[in-house]
């Protein structure tokens, strides 16, 4: 396989799985977008997790995740907290609002693995996913 078809196949790849996990979340009437859902699924999994972390992790600017934050905040899907860390700094913490919106998002990730992984073995799942780490370290460098 080329460079190109091996470029164009990943494209494929993440462009169907976006749009996918797109049309399932618009499904559930939500009222969020995914970039919503990678920030609340950032805070549910991080202890203690500031918007400067969602930022880095995101690789998005302050004024972006600020935004995010903001509709985030306003939906009472997340709420602040004092980061007993860093006084200067405050701790987010999805609500139980969120944490509904994260069973049901749950299921859209189930849902979506099985359907990406249906007729592949477990070897090759695993081949993928240290394939697609060692792609990722590459770019990162």
């Amino acid at each position: 396989m080329s460079d190109r078809e091996s470029l164009d196949s990943l494209f494929t790849l993440v462009h169907t799985l976006k749009r996918n996990l797109h049309d399932h979340i618009e499904e559930l009437h939500l009222g969020i977008t995914p970039m919503h859902v990678r920030v609340i699924k950032i805070i549910n999994h991080k202890p203690h997790c500031t918007a400067v972390d969602i930022a880095h992790y995101l690789n998005r600017d302050k004024a972006q995740v600020t935004r995010l934050l903001s509709s985030l905040l306003t939906q009472e899907l997340i709420i602040k907290e004092p980061n007993p860390e860093d006084k200067r700094s405050q701790c987010l913490r999805i609500t139980e609002s969120g944490k509904e919106i994260m069973k049901k998002i749950s299921g859209i990730d189930n849902k979506m693995f099985e359907k990406m992984s249906k007729d592949l073995s477990e070897a090759e799942i695993a081949e993928f996913k240290r394939v697609s780490e060692k792609m990722v370290n590459n770019l990162n460098r």
